[in-house]
């Protein structure tokens, strides 16, 4: 008889449980609206001219692979300053008027500058492919100032895309069924986006969920070491070609106030930029003031948008040091 009564008792929690998530997801239908997305895929051409439509925004490189103007359309310039970076730069989710190289070139010249600013971005890059970039396009530029820009996933110690449009993948079990529950239940996408775009900001972001590499940096780390060796690199060849080299560092897009997950990994940045020589710009203070939500693509997309890229370039044109003739 006992067990017959916590047989029932079981049926009937779970009933319960049933019923509870039958009417969340009933409201949340009917209350919500907002249709869940597929899960974003970056996905950067490396190719020469080229044209795709990725997740409804058209990318077109030019002859050297570039998301950029054709050479022979290059404006007549009194300096050339080349942006060199990973996906932000590139562009990911955004189209062409909104690049941070859009904004910039057309902010310094209506200061009065005669400024050109290339492109230089290649999404999934890191210090590494940075520099081969400067290596294969310096030349070709002559840019009298390089500006990289920093992101968190440039110290993992990871290999730059190489295949024609590599797009990347979440592969974890977590990011699996994260993906499995979000495309089928609305109640669930519901939950998933308050956190992402509300409370994440409240109560942080597990450091467990977070790869190690980012925290406690030191050369036994080996994607912060390829990071310092190349920065170091790119550094001395600007010098060697009296080219002005600089950093502009952007924060990961989540908890922008005092739960910000990487702040060693800043503070760690600014003290190796500034044992080095090197002029660095946090982008940080800037976007702090907004909710995160506020900056991204979309809502499964959280490289910065038009508002972002445009609180960027508003910043950065009032950087005392940017096109000074100091060299480094």
């Amino acid at each position: 008889m006992k067990l017959k009564k916590m047989f029932l008792n079981l049926l009937l929690a779970i009933a319960s449980v049933a019923v509870f998530f039958a009417i969340a997801e009933g409201l949340t239908v009917l209350l919500w609206d907002y249709k869940p997305q597929g899960e974003h895929v970056g996905v950067v051409v490396n190719g020469h001219n080229k044209r795709v439509v990725h997740e409804g925004i058209e990318y077109v490189t030019n002859s050297l692979g570039l998301r950029e103007r054709e050479l022979d359309k290059r404006p007549r310039a009194d300096k050339t300053i080349l942006v060199l970076g990973d996906s932000f730069v590139w562009g990911d989710g955004i189209p062409v008027e909104s690049l941070i190289t859009k904004k910039l070139e057309k902010k310094l010249n209506e200061q009065g500058h005669n400024v050109e600013v290339v492109n230089g971005g290649g999404g999934g890059g890191n210090a590494e492919s940075e520099y081969n970039y400067l290596l294969r396009l310096a030349p070709i530029y002559k840019p009298s100032e390089v500006i990289v820009f920093f992101f968190t996933n440039d110290i993992l110690d990871d290999k730059p895309v190489t295949n024609d449009a590599e797009k990347r993948v979440a592969k974890s079990w977590r990011q699996n069924i994260k993906e499995f529950l979000r495309l089928r239940s609305h109640f669930f996408a519901f939950l998933y986006y308050l956190y992402k775009d509300r409370l994440v900001e409240i109560i942080g972001v597990p450091k467990s969920l977070l790869p190690s590499d980012y925290f406690n940096l030191d050369d036994t780390k080996p994607g912060w070491k390829s990071f310092k060796d190349y920065v170091i690199k790119m550094r001395d060849f600007c010098k060697k070609d009296n080219i002005a080299f600089r950093y502009v560092i952007i924060p990961t897009l989540t908890c922008l106030n005092d739960k910000y997950p990487y702040k060693e990994m800043h503070q760690k940045l600014k003290q190796f930029f500034s044992d080095s020589g090197i002029e660095y710009f946090d982008l940080f203070p800037v976007f702090s003031p907004y909710r995160p939500s506020k900056l991204w693509v979309n809502l499964e997309n959280s490289h910065w948008n038009d508002l972002g890229t445009s609180l960027a370039a508003d910043a950065l044109v009032n950087w005392k040091p940017l096109l000074s003739d100091e060299k480094q």
